[in-house]
């Protein structure tokens, strides 16, 4: 007897809109995946990509205007290139299977488990139809940073066994003075604490999930040059922050009973400002590509043209920084906003160091420059 499971994971990817509609089942004990979906690709060149875990087999893959396809397998992960004709709104079919490493009686999919694609192009709100076996069921869901989904599933019967405590109630009315008093009690500290860098506070606010999925270090590496920051709650679902340098955030959030105290079940972090345009993020998509090439190429000329000679940590030591990171790996253009205009790029540089590198970017006669960079530690 199986179990199935319909639910919607929110990926923030603000750059792009594309869609999805994908049906998973997974068999905890065994580790065994299959996947099997379609999304509406908006590529921003003729080679995009996606990553997927080491061992999975490419059962399908197809695209309206793709010639064809290259898999390439590592130690901690497959790496799939298309090759298209034109890169242009598309449909993209694709289907694999393969084995996860077994869990006991929770078992996390995460972006470290690369068990949903990780695509080079931005998707929408993809709507998932999970399988399982009887007596496993959907623990809980959250996005991890940045925002890749990931979910929990547990095994009830062994859960039962294995922790004999009392079940997590999640609040069912949030609306009333009460529960709107003690929401914003919580946002207020969990602000403070992230103007303290204060990891261990931000996790005690936490649920075990969002702190499984390393939440607190994320918030509490925000750079300090951002300046101090400040929280509103425009309703029990939304808290949006600012900081001095005129960033603004919007965390979608859900609340949940744990003894006498709220904490968050659920946090997914998304830029607030002008969506950019299509052509401007092709542009700056393609810009990350070169500066990845040059680092991978050991080419200096061409790196140092890219840096901005009055750049605030100056230029060789950029220079230094990035020809440390892995070029092997994709580089993605995770955020961009017009107002201001920030560009996020991902890389995940090895198995326990994954950064996040804001690039403050101006225009050259013939590429962009950067003129700002900040890095922040994901994981």
């Amino acid at each position: 007897m199986k179990k199935s499971i319909a639910f919607l994971l929110l990926l923030l990817f603000p750059c792009g809109v594309a869609t999805a509609d994908v049906g998973v089942f997974f068999v905890p004990e065994s580790g065994f995946l299959r996947v099997q979906g379609e999304v509406i690709m908006e590529p921003g060149s003729q080679a995009p990509f996606f990553l997927l875990f080491p061992t999975a087999q490419i059962t399908e893959l197809w695209a309206d205007e793709m010639l064809e396809y290259n898999v390439q397998r590592g130690l901690h992960g497959t790496v799939v290139t298309l090759r298209l004709r034109q890169a242009k709104p598309q449909t993209l079919s694709f289907s694999y299977e393969g084995f996860l490493s077994p869990g006991g009686s929770e078992v996390l999919l995460d972006r470290d488990s690369l068990w949903f694609p990780e695509f080079s192009f931005a998707i929408g709100s993809p709507q998932i139809n999970l399988e399982l076996p009887a007596n496993w069921e959907l623990g809980a869901w959250h996005s991890q940073p940045p925002m890749y989904p990931a979910l929990t599933v547990r095994n009830t019967a062994l859960a039962a066994a294995e922790e004999p405590q009392a079940a997590t109630t999640p609040v069912v009315d949030t609306t009333g003075r009460e529960a709107v008093s003690r929401i914003q009690m919580q946002v207020t500290r969990l602000t403070n604490s992230i103007n303290q860098r204060n990891a261990s506070e931000i996790d005690a606010l936490l649920s075990h999930a969002l702190r499984e999925a390393g939440l607190a270090p994320y918030l509490a590496s925000l750079p300090p040059s951002y300046g101090p920051v400040t929280s509103s709650v425009p309703d029990e679902f939304t808290i949006l922050f600012s900081t001095d340098k005129g960033f603004r955030y919007q965390a979608s959030v859900a609340w949940q009973e744990r003894g006498d105290h709220l904490e968050l079940a659920a946090f997914e972090l998304t830029p607030l400002g002008t969506p950019i345009p299509r052509e401007l993020l092709s542009s700056v998509q393609e810009f990350v590509r070169e500066l990845r090439l040059a680092v991978q190429g050991d080419n200096q000329e061409t790196l140092s043209s890219l840096i901005d000679a009055d750049i605030p940590q100056g230029q060789g030591a950029v220079l230094k920084f990035l020809f440390s990171l892995n070029p092997a790996v994709p580089w993605t253009v995770e955020y961009a906003v017009l107002e201001p205009f920030v560009v996020t790029v991902f890389v995940p540089h090895a198995e326990h160091t994954k950064l996040l590198l804001n690039l403050g970017l101006t225009p050259g006669q013939s590429h962009w420059i950067i003129n700002r960079l900040e890095i922040v530690p994901v994981g």
